[in-house]
């Protein structure tokens, strides 16, 4: 009975220390893929040469309503195409940069399915 019980802890504990391996790859697999989709994204719409400083954290939020990502959508302008919001809960993450001799700072907002961004705020 002892041996039994033993067993079953065990595999009790592997299961949890499985899915914590299991959460933590999937947490670094979707933090790197924010930062390609970020450094596509600003390839794409910025000008003049971009030096990454630091990325944060991705984090998510449900804070941003319609109508602010629509503010955010047009204080980037009309040449800035982004994604279709299809989440009440998105992604964000800031990059710190260099633009030409510039530090910047902007926050992106991505949908969580498909990683794109729904918008972009300067810090």
């Amino acid at each position: 009975m002892k041996n039994a019980r033993h067993t079953s802890t065990f595999r009790l504990k592997s299961l949890i220390y499985v899915i914590g391996v299991m959460l933590l790859l999937t947490a670094c697999g979707q933090q790197q893929r924010a930062k390609s989709v970020v450094k596509d994204f600003m390839e794409t719409y910025q000008q003049g040469d971009v030096d990454y400083l630091e990325f944060s954290d991705v984090d998510s939020t449900k804070m941003l309503s319609d109508s602010l990502i629509n503010a955010l959508q047009q204080q980037a302008g009309k040449k800035v195409s982004f994604q279709k919001r299809n989440s009440t809960t998105l992604l964000l993450i800031r990059a710190k940069y260099l633009l030409d001799d510039d530090t910047c700072s902007t926050t992106f907002y991505l949908d969580p399915s498909t990683m794109g961004v729904v918008a972009c705020k300067q810090n």
